[in-house]
């Protein structure tokens, strides 16, 4: 009578013989199955095999499930790419990256009769300046002085007329006015060229900030003034009797 061989010692001789048929002798020492006792070996009945293939294909599903389980990235959750929702509010002026803001204040713009009311207490400085700077010089040059006065007043008077047209207020702070250092003829003539200068081009800024007619010919007119002024000055300082 045949020798029954319980199935579990069935199957591992199977899976030896699979494994010396696709791997060969060399790699029978890495075999995770160890040899049968001779007495053991021997063909396998087929109901045996049969069984064993059906295990196979069973477990196989559930290997390659697990396999990709452990390898592989868990793959994202239903709807995560969906949007979320609104982005969160803005903490802070300066949240540490270079984004856009999530909203941003409009810039302030410049205030044109703010801007009017400077210029002129600066004509009214210029007028205070050039009739105390006359009062040092003799000749032609003093009456130089004094007609430049003159023009700073005119001015004054123009930037304050224009300002009541905008505004409905007389702006005329004369009584601001004070004594204007004069530490040096020379010196004196020097710095009000620069200044000159400088206004030359605050009106030609000024008159970028209006479309009405009125004020570009103002500011047009106080910028060719300026730039008069200014030449008037450098041709004092260009005599040779004062060198």
């Amino acid at each position: 009578m045949e020798e029954i061989i319980p199935c579990a010692v069935k199957d591992q001789e199977v899976f030896r013989r699979v494994w010396q048929r696709v791997m060969g002798e060399r790699e029978m020492e890495n075999c995770p199955v160890e040899a049968l006792p001779s007495d053991l070996e021997g063909d396998l009945p087929c109901a045996c095999l049969e069984e064993l293939a059906r295990q196979n294909q069973a477990e196989a599903p559930s290997e390659q499930t697990n396999g990709q389980t452990e390898g592989a990235a868990p793959e994202p959750a239903a709807g995560a790419g969906e949007d979320a929702g609104p982005l969160p509010a803005e903490n802070g002026p300066d949240r540490g990256n270079d984004l856009p803001r999530l909203w941003e204040a409009p810039r302030e713009q410049p205030d044109r009769t703010a801007r009017m009311r400077r210029q002129v207490m600066e004509a009214l400085e210029g007028w205070q300046f050039y009739r105390h700077l006359a009062k040092r010089a003799r000749g032609m040059d003093a009456r130089v002085l004094n007609a430049l006065a003159g023009d700073e007043h005119k001015a004054a008077r123009k930037l304050a007329a224009a300002y009541f047209l905008l505004t409905g207020v007389r702006y005329w702070p004369s009584e601001l006015l004070t004594t204007p250092a004069l530490p040096s003829y020379w010196g004196a003539l020097r710095g009000r060229h620069q200044a000159e200068q400088r206004r030359e081009m605050d009106y030609r800024i000024s008159a970028d900030d209006w479309d009405d007619p009125d004020q570009l010919e103002l500011y047009r007119e106080l910028s060719e003034g300026a730039r008069e002024r200014s030449r008037q000055l450098r041709t004092l300082l260009e005599e040779d009797h004062m060198m």
